[in-house]
Parts: structure tokens; sequence; C-alpha cells
């Protein structure tokens, strides 16, 4: 299992880890990126962290 999370204050707002999450956990909130619904459903592909241009991604398996 793993579980995906976003770093609030190193998240630029970019979106990028939210366009390649193929999960769909990730959302733009306006401001943020955020993780949506249960973060456990995370597939630990790394997408969203390899385009994450400021690191704020993370994948932590359990």
């Amino acid at each position: 299992m793993f579980i995906v999370s976003i770093d609030a204050d190193t998240c630029s707002g970019c979106n990028a880890c939210a366009d390649g999450c193929p999960a769909h956990l990730l959302k733009f909130n306006g401001e943020k990126t955020e993780v949506v619904g249960d973060e456990t459903e995370c597939m630990g592909c790394e997408s969203c962290v390899t385009v994450c241009p400021t690191g704020a991604v993370s994948i932590t398996e359990m």
C-alpha cells in the first residue's frame, strides 16, 4: 500500500502532479494542489513525484 502526500509549503500550485496522476487523487484547489479522496488509493507509480518541479509530492510505502 502507498500513501501520497503534498507539502503545502513547498507546492507552487502548478498542477503538474494532478495532471500526471493516473488515479486522479490530486486536485488543484485554486491555490495549491491537494490530495482528494483516499490517499491510500495511490498505486505508487510515482508519476506525480516525477513531474513535480518543487519536490512537494511524496509517496510512502506502508
